[in-house]
């Protein structure tokens, strides 16, 4: 079931406990039918959450805890996701996302923190869920204008040399615009669409953690995060302002594309062969 008038049937957000991700699982639960969650909590620590999205709503809501500074973690996740949705999945939202940490950090897999979490594990976890897609499906990656900011060093990805917070958040949501771009691409054969967005400054954990309290309300992003899931635009665009904006010259460039995709086929692959 595609969406009518801002209503969809099955729907799954990542990033959904906190911040942006948690404004838009208020607005969606609403709007959907069967809305499934993701955070890194155990859902005990999230359940005063849970007990708000289904007393807020009638969708049956389902929550799904997943560490995206694991791989593996990230393959569980997806697996759990498709035993939730037997019927299909009609909206897939990646939303969840870390600051730079202060020091450079590495994950389980070997790969910086900031890149696996904003960047790999959505695009492992979505490239797992596409065979769940339901006709006419929607899949709305969040980015950040932050993009512009940085170009590729794709010779150093995970920022051995020269790691600040601010160029590991800037250059894992180049490569999440990018990928989105690449994903359309993909699926351009089908009918679902792929669509990227700047939410804005808000004012959550995440930005706190970089900026300081500065910006709006996180509703405010959650409200763009909707936008983009029924704007009438061609699929790989990029929003900012609820706009179709061109993205930084590095989405674009050709070179640039090619690197990072077999970046992503060199460290996604061999983990989702193990699905």
């Amino acid at each position: 079931m595609t969406s009518v008038e801002g209503r969809w049937g099955t729907v799954v957000l990542t990033g959904a406990t906190s911040g942006i991700g948690e404004a838009t699982a208020r607005l969606l639960v609403t709007r959907c039918e069967v809305l499934v969650v993701q955070g890194p909590e155990s859902a005990d620590a999230v359940a005063p959450l849970l007990r708000e999205l289904r007393t807020r709503g009638r969708a049956e809501v389902h929550y799904v805890p997943a560490d995206f500074t694991s791989l593996d973690a990230v393959v569980d996740a997806a697996r759990a996701i498709r035993a939730r949705v037997p019927h299909g999945i009609d909206l897939l939202i990646n939303d969840a996302g870390v600051p730079g940490a202060p020091e450079r950090l590495l994950t389980v897999d070997g790969f910086e923190r900031t890149l696996q979490v904003n960047a790999l594990a959505p695009a492992l976890l979505t490239r797992l869920l596409v065979p769940a897609l339901a006709a006419g499906a929607r899949i709305v990656n969040v980015g950040s204008s932050a993009h512009r900011v940085e170009r590729f060093h794709l010779d150093d990805p995970d920022l051995v040399h020269d790691y600040s917070p601010v160029a590991a958040y800037a250059r894992s949501k180049l490569a999440m615009v990018t990928w989105s771009a690449l994903l359309a691409e993909e699926e351009a054969g089908t009918s679902t669409t792929v669509v990227a967005l700047c939410p804005g400054l808000n004012d959550t954990p995440l930005s706190a953690a970089m900026m300081g309290r500065i910006g709006g309300p996180p509703s405010r992003g959650a409200e763009r995060v909707l936008h983009a899931t029924v704007a009438d635009v061609p699929s790989g665009s990029y929003l900012e302002d609820d706009r179709v904006v061109a993205p930084s010259p590095e989405v674009t460039d050709p070179g640039n594309r090619a690197r990072l995709a077999a970046l992503y086929v060199g460290r996604l692959a061999p983990v989702a062969s193990r699905r």
